[in-house]
């Protein structure tokens, strides 16, 4: 018959009960000491943690702005060609556009190389494709080549009839052509425009003496200023104003000539922060979590030293095997996360920016606590193996209940997934789908794993 263990726990132990407080105020003393030389240690790498640790997003965000800039230069260039495809693919440059006023630039050109642009003329108030509506062009040769055969009197006709013979034969072929202009003949039209917008003649016709449309004001008081004293270039305004005015539907409200220019530049990542001493609190917060993990051995050490004092040497062993275990599953949740999960999770959020059209300029704090709890939720959900053992052992659940109850395993698997990870579904499944292969290894550790007598049984003592 096994012996009944006595109600002292300290009998046939060397050492008395305040020896083991003595003892527990050591390992205490000791752990506190290698906290602070860890702390010490973390920060000074405490910015390298941090630049470690903004890696995944900062991948993320340059794949983000580099699929963006393929999608926008189609628009901007019209297509994507492959060179253009490979400036930014392996240079990394996006194309960034910029609006000059070319007067200004042409102005800053001859006064800075006179000997090389002093003949460079560039008026403010020349027409350009930017001033064209889509379609505009071959809607302004329609209506002219229209209203060349009318016999009634027009502001339209008198644009006509200012036209040289060659004029009216380009605008009349691209009135009548049948598919969609082309640059070359969009600038033919702009080329005729300008040309009639040098013309005095133009805006002194008995069609356009009266002001109408929304630039009437601006254009009685230019043509008043005009009458005094005669302007080339306020005169070239006028008739743009008037032009704009006649066709509403095919030009812009009249404008400053601005010439569209692409820089291009390099990919880069900011992260935001919203005080001046949120970046302090964050270096503060890395430093202090580098110092505990890298002093989270020796504290176990120290646990591990004053724990085993009173062990069993089969108790022991069970800890030599499980411990290693455990920080090996931690290990691979983490690392799995780190390494695999991330990705796909940031760009699939990603994808909700471009289709809102919303920039995204992170937070450093934010993003620290997402990458920080997303792989200790994946360490601890891969402690699943551990716990149906435990659980198994003390008796609570039958290895024949976790294969019959295996749908419902699944469901909790997922509820304890959508827990441990954010609120978006990628990291959701990318978690419950090892956890659903961990808990058939738990199966199996619960069938092979060498069963010995419970412990938790009455007077068991080996």
């Amino acid at each position: 018959m096994a012996r009944k263990s006595n109600d002292d726990l300290f009998e046939g132990s060397t050492m008395s009960f305040g020896d083991h407080l003595e003892e527990l105020r050591v390992c205490l003393f000791r752990s506190v000491v290698g906290i602070g030389v860890g702390c010490v240690v973390g920060f000074l790498i405490a910015n390298s943690v941090v630049r470690f640790f903004q890696s995944p997003l900062e991948q993320a965000m340059e794949r983000y702005y580099i699929e963006n800039a393929l999608v926008d230069v189609v628009g901007d260039y019209g297509e994507l060609t492959y060179e253009i495809r490979r400036i930014i693919l392996d240079e990394k440059l996006v194309p960034a556009p910029l609006q000059i006023d070319a007067s200004r630039l042409a102005e800053t050109l001859r006064l800075t190389y006179p000997e090389r642009f002093s003949g460079l003329e560039i008026s403010t108030y020349w027409m350009t494709a930017g001033d064209l509506l889509p379609g505009g062009a071959k809607t302004i040769a329609g209506e002219l080549h229209r209203a060349a055969k009318a016999r009634s009197a027009s502001r339209e006709k008198q644009l006509w009839n200012l036209l040289e013979p060659n004029q009216q034969q380009t605008v009349s072929g691209l009135a009548t052509a049948q598919a969609e202009l082309s640059r070359a003949q969009v600038a033919q039209l702009l080329t005729i425009l300008n040309d009639v917008a040098g013309q005095r003649g133009w805006h002194e016709s008995a069609e356009l003496t009266t002001e109408a449309g929304p630039d009437a004001a601006t254009a009685l008081a230019i043509r008043t200023a005009l009458a005094k004293k005669f302007d080339p270039e306020q005169s070239r305004r006028l008739n743009k104003l008037l032009i704009a005015d006649m066709f509403p539907g095919s030009l812009k409200p009249a404008r400053v000539n601005l010439l569209q220019l692409f820089t291009w530049q390099p990919v880069k990542i900011k992260f935001q922060t919203l005080n001046a001493q949120e970046p302090f609190m964050i270096w503060m917060k890395a430093a202090l979590m580098t110092g505990l993990t890298l002093a989270s051995p020796y504290i176990f050490y120290q646990i591990w030293m004053f724990v085993a004092a009173g062990l069993y040497p089969h108790e022991k062993n069970h800890v030599y095997i499980y411990l290693p275990l455990s920080l090996l599953l931690f290990a691979a949740g983490a690392s799995l996360a780190f390494l695999f999960v991330f990705e796909p999770v940031l760009d699939f959020l990603f994808t909700f920016n471009r289709g809102m059209n919303a920039e995204f300029e992170p937070r450093i704090g934010e993003w620290l606590g997402f990458v920080l709890i997303l792989p200790i939720g994946f360490g601890v959900g891969f402690q699943l193996p551990l716990v149906m053992l435990f659980v198994n052992r003390v008796g609570l659940i039958t290895l024949e209940t976790y294969i019959a109850q295996w749908r419902i395993a699944v469901l909790v698997i997922f509820i304890v997934a959508m827990i441990l990870t954010p609120a978006e579904p990628i990291s959701m499944t990318l978690m419950a789908g090892p956890l659903c292969l961990l808990y058939l290894v738990g199966i199996g550790m619960c069938k092979y794993m060498p069963k010995g007598r419970s412990p938790f049984a009455e007077a068991y003592e080996p």
